[in-house]
């Protein structure tokens, strides 16, 4: 049995059984997860009939293979998913059941959150309401959803959960509050416009 890999060596860790770098798209499926003792919906991805959660994006990839090193060293599983903008890493969760947003729920929806606090993703069509805003220095009006009282503009559409992950990670790296919606073929990202007013 070979000696786990030390926090401070990054070396090969793509030999680990406990860590597996996914270098295609086409090796996992973007899904959405619960674990016990939460009630929240987890971004995650699933491999090999295991279910691993979002973590971190990192944009170093040497970084990104010594914090997955020292989680390894610690005990976790860990996926890690390369993307143009950086190495996503996701922790593998034993007791997950995947969840489908188009499933009624009878308990208190909660959309997921990132430890920073600034962007969620909304999968379901309950957690937001579509609408046209105005801001003061733009001239037209502008595709909008209202959501835990704020609104938020549209910024972009792209086709893959990392993509909008990405995005969402760089916004609140800024400061900027965003959230991610899910649609039959994409996802979107909204920003956060603090001083906008409902389009009459």
């Amino acid at each position: 049995m070979s000696s786990p890999v030390r926090p401070d060596s990054a070396q090969s860790i793509a030999d680990l059984s406990r860590c597996k770098i996914l270098e295609s798209r086409k090796q996992y499926r973007a899904c959405h997860i619960r674990v016990p003792d939460s009630e929240e919906r987890l971004a995650a991805i699933a491999f090999n009939d295991r279910y691993y959660s979002f973590f971190r994006l990192v944009k170093d990839s040497q970084k990104a293979l010594q914090i997955a090193a020292k989680l390894v060293y610690r005990g976790d599983e860990v996926a890690m998913t390369r993307t143009v903008k950086g190495d996503v890493i996701w922790l593998y969760e034993a007791d997950a059941k995947e969840t489908k947003s188009t499933k009624p729920s009878s308990t208190l929806h909660r959309a997921p959150i990132t430890n920073s606090g600034l962007w969620k993703i909304l999968d379901s069509e309950r957690d937001y309401r579509p609408c046209q805003i105005r801001v003061s220095d733009v001239a037209k009006p502008m595709t909008a959803i209202y959501n835990d009282q704020q609104h938020y503009r549209h910024l972009r559409t792209v086709r893959e959960q990392d993509q909008a992950i990405e995005l969402a990670e760089r916004l609140s790296s800024k400061g900027h509050a965003a959230r991610i919606t899910k649609h039959e073929l994409a996802w979107a990202i909204w920003v956060l416009e603090s001083e906008a007013t409902i389009q009459a």
